[in-house]
């Protein structure tokens, strides 16, 4: 057993030993070992019963990690969409965060669930009920007690969507140390562009088995923004919605801002309020909390309110439509940004004006909007978005002058175009995911 397995083990064994204090001083800690060790039990049941044929065991941290890794998946499995007909093989999901059932709904996996502990008798027991052909690893979330667990099954694991983002944690000496042998038993890794290979070279992935292959999350969010428009989703949130369309000269621009924090939310208030006092025009702010708990949802409400602002939830709206001069609505719905994003005339994507971290780039900008976040991130994707113009890094300072540039459709239009073009560009990575994966699926 290598040092990161080791460590997994030794970790998992005492948070076992440690239940009823973790209960006590980190009940998130104690809820999340609990998870993994129903997700044990669980995945050797629904092993133990399936039926026999291939099966492919995708893992991802959360949700965002999975949807990128989904259109690889469908084209080994066999499926070109959403759908499972004409999937060739079974495919079971496990996700490190419970924010990974949000991506159950599009990959459509035989069985989800939390990921067993990383030590050597619970990952043995998983294997040997599912006995898959494949496992792979989305992103970065590779478990070293998996990965050896896998090893001594004879079942080749594959890491894809490779990113290694600049000061992961994962870079750090130590880090490298421990987890050197988990990456280099990787039979094949996909990374996202030519700076993730060198990193992940460095972590110790063998040149052999690497390739670039690109993100496929660009394939995905250009499957996902034409889907919402040839759909009608698109079109039923704008007639929702009720402000007029942004797209031509005098009529209110809509803004849909898509996981936000707090941060956002009063920097996204204060400029679009700022803008109406210079006798700029009024935008329609839609907002998409990143986590629209009852007491977010509540608290941004009520500061509205308090602004003077014309509020209103989604979640009130229901089939009619929203009072025409409602200057706010709050997105009190998960699972539908790609959607919302497509009736949209700007985007902007919370999470980079704080430590929170930027959040997905790709969807808004396949749908064609010019996308607006903070400087405050590591997303390779994001620098290059906005290289390619489709996108305007704006402080929370700068918003209200941001917001007065794209009040004019021409600019719209013109940083929305080189914003699907930049996606349109960095498609094929499903493919190229695929093509690596074969030769380790079996027969």
């Amino acid at each position: 057993m290598n040092a990161g397995a080791r460590l997994t083990e030794v970790a998992a064994g005492i948070a076992l030993a440690a239940g009823p204090l973790l209960r006590r001083a980190r009940p998130d800690i104690a809820r999340a070992v609990a998870a993994r060790r129903r997700g044990a039990a669980e995945l050797a049941a629904w092993g133990r019963g399936r039926e026999p044929g291939p099966l492919v065991w995708l893992h991802g941290a959360s949700a965002g990690e999975l949807l990128g890794a989904a259109p690889a998946i469908w084209c080994l499995r066999g499926a070109r969409s959403g759908s499972r007909a004409g999937a060739r093989a079974q495919l079971v999901v496990t996700y490190g965060s419970p924010s990974g059932r949000a991506a159950l709904a599009w990959i459509d996996p035989d069985h989800a669930g939390p990921p067993p502990l990383d030590r050597a008798r619970d990952c043995d027991a998983a294997l040997a009920a599912l006995r898959p052909g494949l496992l792979v690893f989305a992103k970065l979330d590779v478990w070293p007690g998996l990965v050896a667990a896998a090893a001594r099954a004879g079942v080749p694991a594959a890491l894809i969507n490779g990113t290694v983002r600049d000061g992961s944690r994962r870079s750090g000496a130590l880090a490298r140390r421990l987890f050197r042998a988990s990456y280099a038993r990787l039979d094949a890794v996909g990374a996202a562009s030519p700076e993730d290979a060198r990193r992940l070279e460095a972590l110790g992935v063998r040149p052999g088995a690497l390739a670039v292959t690109g993100d496929a999350a660009f394939d995905l969010a250009l499957e996902r923004a034409d889907r919402a428009r040839a759909g009608g989703a698109a079109a039923s949130f704008r007639a929702a919605l009720g402000a007029s369309d942004g797209a031509s000269d005098g009529a209110v621009p809509r803004l849909v801002a898509g996981s936000t924090w707090p941060a956002d939310e009063r920097a996204l208030l204060d400029a679009a309020a700022a803008v109406r006092r210079d006798g700029g025009p009024g935008w329609q702010l839609v907002i998409a909390p990143h986590e629209p708990t009852a007491a977010h949802v509540n608290a941004l409400v009520a500061s509205c309110a308090a602004r003077g602002e014309r509020v209103v939830r989604w979640s009130e709206i229901g089939d009619a439509a929203a009072e025409p001069d409602a200057s706010v609505v709050v997105f009190d719905e998960v699972g539908r940004l790609a959607e919302l994003y497509a009736a949209g005339d700007v985007a902007y994507v919370g999470g980079g004006l704080g430590g929170t971290g930027l959040h997905n780039v790709l969807e808004p900008a396949a749908a064609g909007l010019p996308v607006v976040f903070g400087p405050r991130h590591d997303r390779a994707d994001a620098r290059a978005l906005a290289s390619a113009g489709g996108a305007l890094v704006s402080p929370a300072g700068a918003l209200a002058d941001t917001l007065t540039g794209l009040a004019r459709p021409p600019r719209r239009r013109r940083h929305g175009r080189a914003a699907r073009a930049f996606v349109e560009a960095g498609a094929g990575a499903a493919d190229r995911t695929a093509d690596l994966l074969r030769p380790l699926w079996p027969s």
